[in-house]
């Protein structure tokens, strides 16, 4: 009896060892593998930092940059390129308006020589008519259209003077513009092609060896990737260390509950001894599993350092052939298009002075049109008053005969103003038509010429100084990357961090066992309810498996609840492995 007793006693404190020990090993382990993760997450990061130096360097001068820098450059060496044609038609075109200006004022000299005969007629109206009192005020009316007309005729003649002195402006401009484009268009044209393929040349080289180093680190976060999934182990196991837990709690309630009070003591000691070996099965398994995973993960972070080796000698390459190459075209050419935007922009001011005048002489021409419409509508006035006082004369019999041959000269002399004013908005046509070839829009020389230059140099501006700042970035984070990793293989020894903390598990659990059966079959209806609550514990086959072997299982009632929530379990498993 006292035999009985100090075994039970022996057993019992086997089992809180057990229990602490289990509690060690739980938090351990998520310590371990939580440390772990977050190691291998800092290794992914400073990667990822490393591939984003990369593609800064790469894309310092590309797509958007360089191709784009590069291309508006070309776009702008064929604009410059058609200057020197584009001012000279502009030349010509100035020279057609000087003429259709001389012409304008030849016919306007016919229409001032008319509204003189036509002032003289006016008189002569007011004369003849003197006697008649209906013709008073007629005559007074038409001397006023006259002398309206003649005063727009003296403003036509201001615009027309006006027109011609901003010509002769436009000229002088053209001519000055001409001449900077042929002085100035050679150089920058030569600098620029130059230029625009040597950096051309040095970028593809440059992203060449950059897609190398990014290679690799790709491939190592790829690597990380998968070693990040197969830490879902360290879940697992603090898991089934949870369940362990569990079942030895639950058979503590069982035994304390009504169910448990209707066993027998031999009944009991059976359950027990049938638990005991239940836990120290999953434990032996949960063991074995953690261990060989945790070689498997060695290896893989192991290769690491390799990786990281070949990584920081590209990287010593990268720096150097790009100092060596790089930097220097791009400072060359930083200085000439520098100088050419210069150049551009003094071309640019005196083409915008010549697009301003030739504005001004196509708000010029305007004004004439408009002044020699109202010169049309005072003629087509002065036609009809005319005509009026004729019907009106002829009723009058020979008392307004005189009046009469007066009105029918007027009519004469105003239809004398129709010929000059036909061949003056012809001239003024021709006028604007010559302005339309100017080109005056976003696409002729008036264009800003020297933007897609400052966007160039900006371009290469930018891109000089990342490159040096990324020159600086790689040579320090490919340093870090190495370090990272080398400490990481040693931080990451899974198998040696944890020591033998599941196996002193296992020998705890082992000695917890008496000898004792383990045949619950007699028992099985009774304990039943039981095992089906342990059983809906496990997330692992295996666990339900190894449950199987020692104890009943109801599957009908089990195996919906235990595979529904087998397949949430999975992938809480993995998303927890990540930490």
């Amino acid at each position: 009896m006292n035999a009985q007793r100090k075994l039970t006693t022996n057993i019992i404190d086997h089992r809180a060892d057990l229990t602490t020990g289990l509690s060690v090993a739980h938090a351990r382990i998520e310590k371990t593998f939580l440390d772990g993760g977050a190691v291998l997450v800092s290794v992914m990061e400073i990667l990822s930092d490393l591939i984003a130096i990369l593609d800064r360097m790469a894309g310092t001068m590309d797509g958007g940059t360089a191709d784009a820098a590069i291309a508006g450059m070309r776009k702008t060496i064929e604009d410059l390129a058609r200057l020197p044609d584009t001012e000279q038609q502009r030349q010509v075109a100035f020279e057609a308006m000087a003429e259709f200006c001389k012409s304008t004022d030849n016919h306007l000299d016919d229409i001032r020589e008319t509204i003189r005969y036509l002032k003289t007629f006016a008189i002569t109206v007011k004369i003849t008519g003197a006697g008649i009192a209906e013709f008073s005020s007629f005559a007074d009316e038409i001397r006023e259209r006259i002398q309206f007309g003649a005063d727009e005729v003296g403003k036509f003649g201001t615009y027309l003077e006006t027109m011609r002195q901003q010509l002769g402006k436009a000229r002088n401009f053209s001519a000055a513009i001409l001449k900077d484009f042929q002085a100035t268009i050679p150089e920058i044209i030569d600098g620029l092609k130059r230029n625009s393929a040597l950096v051309g040349e040095q970028h593809r080289e440059m992203k060449q060896m950059a897609a190398q180093v990014k290679s690799i680190a790709q491939g190592v976060q790829s690597k990380i990737a998968s070693a990040l999934s197969s830490l879902q182990i360290g879940d697992i196991t603090r898991q089934r260390i949870e369940h362990v837990q569990s079942t030895m709690q639950m058979l503590d309630e069982y035994l304390n509950s009504d169910e448990g009070r209707e066993l027998s003591q031999d009944e009991v000691d059976t359950l027990k001894e049938a638990v005991a070996v239940l836990v120290n099965a999953q434990l032996e398994e949960t063991t074995t599993d953690l261990q060989r995973d945790c070689r498997k993960i060695f290896a893989g972070i192991s290769s690491f350092a390799d990786d990281a080796a070949r990584i920081l000698s590209l990287r010593d390459n990268l720096v150097e052939n790009t100092r060596r190459g790089g930097g220097g075209a791009l400072q060359l050419m930083e200085r000439d298009i520098s100088k050419a935007c210069q150049l551009a922009e003094r071309v640019q001011g005196s083409s915008t002075d010549a697009d301003a005048v030739v504005s001004t002489v196509t708000q010029t021409a305007d004004d004439l049109l408009r002044g020699m419409g109202v010169l049309r509508s005072i003629k087509t006035e002065i036609h009809y008053m005319a005509l009026n006082s004729n019907l009106r004369c002829s009723k009058l019999g020979d008392e307004g005969r005189s009046v009469n041959v007066v009105s029918a000269e007027l009519r004469v002399f105003a239809e004398k103003l129709e010929s000059p004013a036909d061949a003056i908005v012809s001239d003024l046509q021709q006028i604007e038509t010559a302005i339309g070839k100017l080109g005056l829009n976003e696409s002729n020389a008036s264009n800003d010429l020297s933007q897609p230059l400052r966007d160039a140099l900006a371009a290469v501006t930018g891109a000089k100084t990342e490159m040096e700042a990324g020159m600086e970035d790689l040579a320090r984070e490919g340093q870090a990357v190495f370090s990272r990793i080398s400490s990481a293989v040693v931080k990451l020894d899974f198998e040696n961090e944890l020591g033998n903390v599941l196996d002193e598990c296992c020998g705890l659990s082992a000695s917890v066992l008496n000898g004792g059966s383990i045949d619950v079959a007699s028992i099985g209806e009774k304990i039943q309810p039981f095992s089906n609550r342990i059983y809906k514990l496990y997330t692992m086959a295996q666990e339900r498996d190894i449950h199987a072997q020692y104890f009943p299982v109801d599957l009908a009632t089990a195996k919906e609840k235990v595979t529904s929530s087998s397949v949430n379990d999975d992938d809480d498993l993995f998303a927890d492995a990540l930490f």
